[in-house]
């Protein structure tokens, strides 16, 4: 985890609080399931008894089928050795268990309608979008996340998506998401934007995919996850092309001038880049401009 903070550290330009060597930031894996993960556990099926109450009566339908089906198997495979003593006998047989079978037919067609309506009623549109509490919990008192291992395995099983890549993106999410709201600027400034959560999310988003960049199945378990709770807009907020020293620029710049809107800040950033400031100058522009102050 050091590790990680510092390469995120590095690539946002904040930095977490430091005290007696240690970096301000805790982070624990919980194997409690919250209140809003309860229909993620449950899986795609809204009524799973009643789901598997209809496989076990479709069972006992085909178990009945069989006894009909398996007698006049037999008795066929007789006559096919030596015919019946008298042509009626073959002919009762074959109307009787024609009936039977019909009847049986019936039911079984019945049973699997009343199954295939409940499988209908079941599936991803009614689990989807799921709580983000579901995954994980921010605390920026501490400041601290903990995060929910076993929604997050359910949620992996549901979408085949592989499980410690799964952990490792929503770790690193909720590390880049609690740097922007609690992290230090490299001058030692505190500024924070907590009542700006959207904001908050659409940068964390867009960092996160910056760090995973040519990670293909790290990305795409990350797409998912943010699928998953509707947040797909948010990703899509920052396109990737973007230079991550304008985003920078302007977060830092968003951070410390509370007053405005992210787009505010975004287009006054976008004024340096029609002045001719290369990517490279746009910290050193922002302070000749005195945006920063």
């Amino acid at each position: 985890m050091c590790s990680l903070r510092l390469e995120v550290e590095q690539a946002i330009g904040l930095k977490f609080q430091i005290i007696n060597g240690e970096a301000m930031i805790r982070f624990e894996e919980s194997m409690e399931i919250p209140r809003s993960a309860d229909l993620l556990m449950k899986g795609m099926y809204q009524n799973p008894d009643e789901v598997k109450h209809g496989f076990q009566t479709l069972q006992q339908e085909t178990a009945n089928l069989l006894e009909i089906l398996l007698p006049r198997r037999s008795r066929f495979r007789e006559w096919v050795e030596q015919l019946p003593d008298h042509p009626r006998e073959a002919e009762n047989f074959l109307k009787d268990t024609s009936e039977q079978l019909k009847r049986q037919d019936q039911r079984m067609l019945q049973v699997e309608k009343e199954l295939l309506i409940k499988l209908e009623d079941s599936g991803m549109q009614d689990l989807f979008p799921i709580p983000v509490g579901a995954f994980a919990l921010i605390d920026t008192s501490e400041p601290a996340v903990k995060l929910y291992l076993r929604p997050l395995g359910r949620l992996a099983e549901i979408l085949q998506l592989n499980p410690e890549q799964l952990r490792y993106v929503v770790r690193l999410h909720y590390l880049v998401l609690l740097l922007l709201i609690e992290g230090l600027d490299l001058d030692g400034q505190v500024c924070k934007r907590k009542n700006d959560e959207k904001v908050l999310v659409k940068l964390a988003c867009f960092f996160t995919l910056r760090q995973i960049q040519g990670q293909s199945e790290a990305a795409h378990c990350y797409s998912e996850w943010v699928k998953s709770w509707g947040g797909i807009g948010l990703v899509e907020a920052f396109p990737q092309q973007d230079s991550i020293e304008k985003i920078r620029a302007a977060m830092i710049f968003w951070r410390r001038r509370t007053s405005l809107t992210w787009d505010e800040a975004w287009e006054k950033v976008k004024s340096l880049d029609s002045e001719g400031f290369a990517d490279c100058r746009f910290s050193e522009g922002l302070r000749e401009h005195k945006f920063y102050n």
